[in-house]
């Protein structure tokens, strides 16, 4: 007949599985360096006709990617196949944004077209936290996924604001070159939010990832003053409109054992 266990032979079993269980945990320390592709989603601007007082006009938006960076390091706790890694990153994200309003009222005579073409890029400090499955562990295929939050550090702002309306002595052209500024009395929001998903491919301690970070945060508060030519026009806040991050990067990482 089989003997029972005994509470020192139990308790020997769970030191044994928790001593294997460590020696399969290993962590790493990195840096990491990458680009980015990186633009914001975009809210129908609105077109309007024959509006109150005779008043006709349209207005539009249109944004394309900027090319960015980012900086920092990455802290991995593997348990063989499965790895969680915890980066800090100095990233910078943006679009540039092209807007139209053109607005005339037969009643008052009067018409309005502004135009802006500006480059924007935001400073983040960004938290993301990634579980990442390699095929053999050390090496091969990854796929990983994972939140991200981040708070924004800054930023700059360039372009050109054209203005041909009722008031203005001629078409007159002005350059925009300005710092991005944060909190309750502009429109931009200091705290982004979203998740973070992709591939790659790690050879012993290099990894190469590409990703896709989808921001789920509005980024815009309507603090700002909209676009205004005179009390009988139809008036849009172009930058009240709701924009989300959306980033492709290409990342590499450089891991040391600890």
């Amino acid at each position: 007949m089989k003997r029972p266990a005994t509470p020192l032979l139990l308790a020997s079993t769970l030191l044994l599985s928790a001593a294997s269980a460590s020696a399969q945990t290993t962590f790493r320390l990195g840096v990491r360096g990458g680009a980015s592709r990186a633009s914001t989603t975009q809210d129908t601007a609105g077109n309007y006709s024959q509006l109150l007082n005779a008043t006709a006009g349209e207005f539009s938006a249109n944004k394309s990617a900027v090319y960015t960076w980012q900086v920092g390091i990455v802290l991995a706790l593997d348990f063989g196949k499965i790895s969680l890694q915890q980066a800090l990153l100095f990233t910078q994200k943006g679009e540039t944004v092209h807007t139209v309003a053109d607005i005339h009222s037969t009643k008052y005579y009067s018409f309005g077209y502004t135009e802006i073409t500006s480059t924007n890029r935001y400073n983040w400090l960004e938290l993301p936290l990634n579980v990442v499955y390699t095929q053999y562990g050390d090496h091969g295929f990854q796929l990983f996924a994972g939140p991200y939050v981040a708070l924004a550090v800054g930023g700059h702002r360039t372009g050109t604001l054209f203005n041909n309306s009722n008031g203005v002595r001629g078409p007159a052209t002005y350059p925009i070159d300005e710092r991005i500024t944060y909190g309750s009395e502009t429109n931009n929001r200091r705290l982004d939010a979203g998740i973070n998903f992709g591939l790659g491919y790690r050879q012993g301690p290099m990894q190469l990832q590409l990703g896709y970070s989808l921001g789920l945060r509005n980024l815009h508060q309507a603090n700002a003053s909209p676009v205004y030519f005179d009390t009988s026009a139809p008036t849009h806040n172009f930058i009240a409109d709701a924009a989300y991050n959306r980033v492709a990067q290409l990342t590499g990482t450089y891991f040391f054992a600890l």
